[in-house]
């Protein structure tokens, strides 16, 4: 089985690839300019694996919640990948994604000003779903990680034992959470509650 996985919902950009029973991560620390990077560091690897991407059987993205930016980056590429080749799309949160590695976790992705993004999940299979909240809801769980690229870990047997399959590549969407910044800025110069 061949499997590319890509996640930038963080300034970690990271993108991995299953080959039969050979298990890669790359990753590459971003200045929010991990769109600049993506399409070559999926090339980069295909490349050094030898591997056609329309021989990929799958890919699997993960949609977020995290970067505004970064969550629609890696869903576009994702998508417009699966779909020119003809390739299967999965998806999954980026908060299992990026913390896969643990056992039992709560990760979290800081959201500003004392919010972040979180999930509580065992070994890839969310107890809590996404969910934004405060830093004193985060601080009740007693196995949290705030996740950055000291403390994220990437097991990609537990990305594609939880992901879920796309029905419709043009329907996928990013997890946001929460508006903008820009569209809260919009809404309050405006009136709009």
């Amino acid at each position: 089985m061949k499997v590319l996985v890509i996640d930038t919902a963080t300034n970690l950009l990271v993108v991995g690839l299953k080959n039969d029973d050979k298990n890669i991560i790359r990753t590459r620390l971003g200045k929010n300019d991990n769109a600049a990077y993506l399409v070559n560091e999926i090339e980069v690897l295909l490349n050094e694996e030898n591997i056609k991407l329309e021989n990929l059987d799958k890919i699997i993205v993960g949609i977020g919640p995290g970067s505004y930016t970064g969550n629609r980056v890696a869903v576009v590429v994702a998508k417009t990948l699966a779909y020119s080749k003809n390739i299967k799309l999965e998806q999954i949160s980026s908060l299992i994604f990026l913390s896969s590695g643990y056992e039992n976790i709560t990760a979290a992705i800081d959201a500003r000003r004392g919010f972040y993004f979180a999930n509580n999940h065992t070994f890839g299979k969310s107890i809590s779903g996404d969910k934004y909240i405060s830093l004193d809801n985060l601080k009740e769980n007693k196995d949290y990680i705030i996740l950055n690229e000291d403390t994220i870990k990437v097991d990609l047997d537990i990305i594609i034992n939880n992901s879920e399959e796309v029905k419709d590549v043009f329907l996928l969407e990013p997890n946001y959470l929460r508006k903008t910044e820009a569209e809260n800025e919009y809404d309050q110069k405006n009136g709009i509650k």
